[in-house]
């Protein structure tokens, strides 16, 4: 018997770094969501870096088992070892966990999530007391405990408990805080960069979503620091960076600033670092921050007036933690 499968959803990955698709996250899928996936007749597969989820259907086009809710729980790990280098921070506090709450056809914004351990140990952000604080899964409280004064954490046996979203509560009856966690333990152990939660709904089998994860590159000022031996003053003077390779790439013009050693910003490099007394030195950086390009910023040029001296400046690779290069000039 020859079986037949049609598309559940999707879910894609781009990135600004790219400017397109991006296949640096791969997918993990825990044995619990594995056994969800057998249990209602779906099949995963990657394509392209885009993962696609197939349901089985029988003779007359019916799914052999529909789908009724269930929520896969998978990891996104990161494949590209300098990932961070020039992927700008999504959330703070947490892995990213992107959802569809209530089995929409559609992502809601990523919120932090923590991993539920076997044992929680909860230190509320909130002082007031007494604090009631609790474990919810859905809307169903699952454990509960009131903080009295003086009590400043609580524990919460987690152990046995399922693999699945939750919500630690905090409130005081003005004020309610609320954290996601996630408990997953397989996935506890893996060195993700975020998380997946794709709750099943029977619509999807008529219409399947394609769900889609957007990043955005880091931005960052780029620096060039000129060092000049043997330059008079008048023609140091004269040096400039120009961005000559915008059009090119199709992408705005990046102007730069002109900054003497004497100005230089605590964060920037120390003069004395760069030279001695007698090189000349001067930084150029970028009016603002720009994005990280996988190709770069072609012909980024120093001039000396309308001279082309360096007809492409050094461009920070996705290795690089930061965007900023010594460029000597030496002159007989």
């Amino acid at each position: 018997m020859k079986l037949a499968y049609r598309p559940l959803f999707s879910v894609e990955v781009s990135h600004d770094y790219y400017r397109g698709a991006c296949g640096d996250i791969g997918f993990v899928v825990p044995a619990a969501s594995e056994q969800a996936l057998r249990a209602s007749r779906i099949q995963l597969r990657v394509r392209d870096g885009r993962l696609i989820a197939l349901y089985e259907v029988a003779e007359g086009g019916a799914p052999v088992a529909p789908v009724s809710g269930q929520t896969l729980l998978v990891g996104l790990a990161p494949r590209h070892p300098h990932f961070a280098n020039f992927t700008a921070l999504v959330v703070a506090g947490g892995l990213p966990l992107y959802a569809n709450p209530g089995g929409t056809a559609s992502l809601a914004p990523p919120v932090a999530a923590t991993f539920l351990p076997d044992t929680l140990r909860v230190m509320p952000s909130l002082a007031t007391r007494p604090l009631d604080l609790s474990l919810r899964r859905g809307s169903e409280t699952i454990a509960a405990q009131t903080l009295a004064a003086g009590a400043d954490e609580a524990l919460f046996a987690a152990a046995g408990w399922p693999a699945g979203l939750y919500t630690l509560r905090e409130t005081d009856g003005v004020d309610t805080r609320d954290r996601t966690l996630l408990r997953e333990p397989e996935l506890a152990a893996e060195p993700l960069w975020g998380a997946l939660a794709i709750t099943l709904d029977p619509a999807f089998h008529a219409n399947p979503p394609a769900f889609a994860i957007s990043l955005t590159a880091r931005q960052e000022v780029l620096k060039y620091y000129v060092v000049a031996r043997n330059y008079g003053a008048a023609e140091f003077g004269q040096l400039n960076v120009a961005d000559a390779g915008a059009a090119d790439d199709g992408r705005p013009v990046v102007p730069f600033e002109r900054i003497a050693a004497a100005d230089f910003a605590p964060a920037d490099l120390p003069p004395d670092l760069l030279g001695d007394a007698s090189a000349r030195i001067a930084l150029f950086q970028s009016t603002a921050a720009v994005p990280r390009r996988d190709r770069g910023y072609r012909k980024l040029q120093l001039r000396r007036n309308a001279e082309v001296l360096v007809k492409h400046l050094p461009q920070a690779g996705p290795d690089r933690p930061q965007a900023q290069f010594i460029v000597h000039l030496s002159k007989p």
